[in-house]
């Protein structure tokens, strides 16, 4: 294997992961096949959801974050990426008994965000409820001396069930998912917010500057440019 392969621990959801390799697709400066980032992906669906965890509603994830990244380590990748915003709160856990780093996504938001728009920018998250739990959004946009506004639990539920409920961008919808986001949206909006955080990869799917008037800033392309960087591929 090209020791310069990116490895996406995937299955998180499997959809976000297909996103996500679409994304380090059109990021590389490519004019044949032959230009591209070698990519291995490890699909494992079975990974115990990170929300409801952290909830207290299900099994941890580490054990199964752990096995796939080691899994991906001993396959030669020079790094490694979860396609799921939430579990990057076990980021620590897992990432200390790897030699092959886990680019850390949240960060790779913050800092893009913290590039693309002036400090006194209002950024809105929209993301799970575990995600909301952990306030790792709040401390990475914090390290970077920059302004993130939440929605109150209502539309955090309403987020939520977006994502998970019936009809929801986990069960392959879009249309519906798209209607139970317009209040988290307007209250995001109402609190001053100019720019839209797509805090979960399955939100990156719906959530585009198509679909909504405010600018969006995707995670997961932020991670997949990381990615192709230190890949040492050039970027599109």
């Amino acid at each position: 294997m090209e020791r310069n392969t990116i490895g996406i621990l995937g299955g998180m959801g499997p959809e976000a992961t297909a996103g996500l390799f679409s994304r380090i697709i059109r990021n590389t400066r490519a004019d044949r096949d032959q230009d591209h980032v070698p990519v291995l992906i490890y699909n494992n669906p079975k990974i115990p959801d990170r929300s409801a965890y952290i909830l207290g509603r299900g099994p941890d994830p580490v054990p199964a974050l752990k096995e796939g990244s080691l899994f991906l380590q001993q396959a030669g990748v020079c790094c490694i990426l979860w396609p799921c915003n939430t579990a990057h709160y076990f980021y620590e856990e897992v990432s200390r008994d790897l030699k092959v780093p886990v680019l850390h996504m949240i960060r790779e938001t913050a800092a893009c965000a913290g590039k693309k728009y002036p400090p006194s920018t209002i950024f809105g998250l929209l993301a799970t409820l575990g995600t909301y739990k952990t306030g790792i959004y709040e401390k990475m946009f914090e390290e970077e001396g920059l302004t993130l506004v939440l929605p109150e639990e209502k539309n955090r539920q309403l987020t939520m069930e977006s994502i998970y409920g019936d009809n929801g961008i986990k069960a392959g919808f879009t249309k519906e998912p798209l209607q139970r986001l317009k209040d988290p949206v307007k209250e995001l909006k109402r609190k001053g917010a100019e720019v839209l955080i797509a805090g979960c990869t399955e939100l990156s799917l719906v959530l585009t500057q198509e679909t909504t008037d405010l600018p969006v800033i995707d995670p997961m392309t932020c991670l997949a440019r990381a990615a192709v960087r230190k890949a040492g591929y050039p970027l599109e």
